[in-house]
């Protein structure tokens, strides 16, 4: 059917028009898509043959379709998804807006892309009410939904993968941040052990040439001073009377005098230091009186109070050596640093338990506030070692100003045999 405005047109041009609208409608033809032309009531007035290529009716038969009717021509349920949706469209279509949606339609198996523009037409450049058509596109995206799909599983299993593979990462990085950590802690221990191991070994193995040191050191660092600053006063002292200086020489001898004495306690400490004989001949027990009464003479000043409750065949051999030497130790302590004007010396056997305690009235040691910890001078370090190397313990307890009190624990294998 030709308009009447293009009957009325020259033939030329209605044939221009002919041919235009077969070239359109060829176009529109070759579309992989639904293409209609909707009049104001939403129903079909053109279909291009996709129409056909999806079975939904042939081209002449599906003029003046409704655009749901169109899609949906056997009849669907109430609750229809397509029907819905082009239903709101349809509304704002009509307020002039261009929608596009996209949905899943199971009537026709098929991923649906629906585009619905509005179409206007104008009268002196004007919008007339109800003249408002639209042109409907369906696109079948199935497999461009299908991939998608395809897609978006993808990248959650690759994230799900990529999670779970950063977690166990995270897990082995921290096994082995502590497998590390673990190691480091062991290989300090294990380097301080073997320190100690090998101070000990040379303690052990050098006992007597370490001391033959110590008594050669001592006689050079005190006796050996004090002597050259007598031998110097002397001779200043000869100068100074052959000057016929008489009055000046007297303070000299006086400090030279003084010199003397302190050279002479010198080597009364350092004979008092040497292994006495009686420890051997006798035991620690009968040692530790001895060396009780050698510090009351060398030391006057200071009053020695001793307790001997253990016999020397109390003593196993293996520890006479040892607390003789920690005895020594202490009491050279005392006489050095504690200002004291007592102190006592406790040695006891009780059962399996050997106990010796050296205890003064002197100025004690520093408060662990001050300090951080009782004795970190080299004496007590080493009276610590050598307690340990023969499977005792050190217990220090000093209150600043009021005392110290030292106390050494062994303990033995088996106790003592009941006396009958």
């Amino acid at each position: 059917m030709v308009p009447p405005r293009v009957k009325n047109l020259p033939e030329d041009i209605q044939q221009a028009i002919a041919r235009a609208k077969l070239d359109w409608e060829s176009t529109a033809d070759s579309l992989p898509l639904v293409v209609c032309l909707l009049d104001e009531e939403r129903k079909a007035l053109r279909v291009n043959r996709v129409i056909e290529t999806w079975e939904l009716g042939r081209v002449n038969e599906v003029t003046g379709r409704d655009m749901h009717t169109l899609l949906h021509p056997d009849g669907c349920e109430k609750d229809c998804l397509l029907a819905s949706q082009l239903r709101d469209a349809w509304k704002r279509v009509q307020e002039g807006e261009s929608i596009e949606f996209e949905l899943v339609d199971n009537r026709l198996a098929r991923t649906l892309a629906v585009s619905l523009r509005p179409v206007t037409r104008e009268s002196n450049g004007r919008s007339t009410s109800g003249s408002v058509r639209a042109v409907l596109v369906v696109a079948d995206v199935t497999p461009l939904s299908a991939a998608r799909d395809a897609l978006q599983g993808l990248n959650e299993s690759l994230e799900a993968r990529v999670q779970t593979r950063t977690r166990e990462l995270e897990d082995a990085n921290r096994d082995l941040q502590s497998e590390i950590s673990r190691r480091e802690t062991a290989e300090a221990a294990l380097r301080e052990s073997r320190n100690e191991l090998e101070l000990l070994s040379q303690q052990l193995i050098q006992t007597q040439e370490r001391e033959r040191r110590r008594i050669a050191r001592e006689l050079h660092d005190s006796v050996g001073p004090s002597l050259s600053a007598i031998k110097y006063s002397l001779e200043r002292g000869v100068e100074l009377h052959r000057q016929a200086r008489h009055a000046d020489t007297q303070p000299l001898l006086s400090r030279t005098i003084e010199r003397v004495r302190e050279a002479i306690a010198d080597i009364r400490s350092i004979a008092m230091n040497l292994r006495p004989p009686v420890l051997d001949d006798l035991g620690v027990a009968s040692a530790l009186e001895w060396l009780s009464r050698e510090f009351g003479e060398t030391y006057s000043h200071i009053g020695v109070h001793t307790r001997i409750d253990a016999a020397d065949g109390d003593i196993p051999l293996h520890l006479a050596t040892t607390i003789f030497r920690c005895a020594q130790e202490l009491l050279n302590n005392v006489a050095k640093h504690s200002k004291a004007e007592h102190v006592s010396v406790t040695l006891a056997r009780d059962h399996n338990k050997v106990t010796l305690i050296v205890c003064d009235d002197g100025i004690g040691l520093p408060s662990p506030s001050v300090t951080g910890s009782f004795g970190t001078g080299h004496g007590i370090r080493n009276l610590r070692e050598r307690a340990q190397m023969t499977g005792g313990k050190l217990t220090l307890s000093a209150d600043q100003g009021v005392g110290t009190l030292a106390r050494l624990d062994w303990v033995l294998g088996s106790p003592l045999p009941k006396q009958r």
